[in-house]
């Protein structure tokens, strides 16, 4: 009970942290739209008040020697169970429509928001940089930007590999023909992978992270359902005992 505590604890911490942390809520805003952001923030808070309140049954069920209570917690553990199941699945099967609205967020934010909005153009050249990307498909994303008709035959120099001022500057030569030319190099001067495919291979490079959290997570569940289960069969049977001496 005390590890499912923790565990709703743990989520409800990073929940708060995405809320409340400046540099998040910049990285959210490279998406285009902040309210799927907080949507998902205000889930995982509710999934983590909701396991420490679980938690907390549990508990009171166990020191009150409670068949209800505990009924009562294995009923919620296996609901939260079934809905984390079922939301794995549905990513699962749903992965090319999210990583669609990712890159359809982004390009969004390419072609009307970037250079117009200080905090975004900030927060989408800290992405460029960190994930080592340009664009949200790749760096023609940038041809029919508002920052391109300001800057014509420019890149942002967020998508340089060494950057330094201007970095992006391409001059005359069209940009689809520099970055052909750029694609037969082995050390290019500018990021070619998109943004879309950069977060999403990140994501793949740590699967097993989120796979051995995901499996924890389950087992200390599974275990709570098992030992509510096994403490409610003991308080029966001692009932019964106590009704036939």
């Amino acid at each position: 009970f005390i590890c499912l505590q923790l565990c709703g604890c743990a989520l409800l911490g990073v929940g708060l942290w995405l809320c409340f942390d400046p540099s998040m809520r910049e990285y959210a805003t490279t998406s285009g739209d902040l309210q799927v952001y907080y949507i998902a923030v205000y889930v995982l808070i509710g999934i983590g008040g909701f396991m420490m309140l679980v938690g907390f049954l549990g508990c009171c069920g166990a020191c009150m020697e409670s068949q209800a209570l505990l009924v009562l917690f294995f009923v919620l553990l296996l609901v939260i169970c079934a809905a984390e199941v079922g939301g794995g699945i549905w990513a699962y099967l749903n992965r090319n429509k999210l990583k669609m609205g990712v890159e359809n967020g982004m390009q969004q934010t390419i072609s009307g928001v970037y250079s117009e909005d200080d905090s975004v153009t900030l927060a989408f050249d800290k992405m460029q940089q960190a994930l080592r990307c340009c664009g949200a498909v790749g760096p023609e994303d940038w041809i029919d930007s508002k920052y391109a008709e300001r800057n014509p035959g420019q890149l942002p120099d967020s998508c340089c590999v060494e950057q330094s001022p201007n970095c992006g500057t391409v001059g005359q030569t069209a940009i689809n023909s520099f970055l052909n030319l750029l694609r037969g190099q082995t050390s290019p001067p500018i990021f070619l992978t998109g943004c879309s495919d950069a977060l999403f291979g990140m994501l793949e490079e740590n699967t097993i992270l989120v796979a051995g959290l995901a499996i924890g997570v389950g087992a200390v569940q599974l275990l709570g359902m098992i030992f509510s289960c096994c403490l409610c069969c003991a308080i029966r049977r001692q009932d019964d005992n106590k009704y036939y001496a």
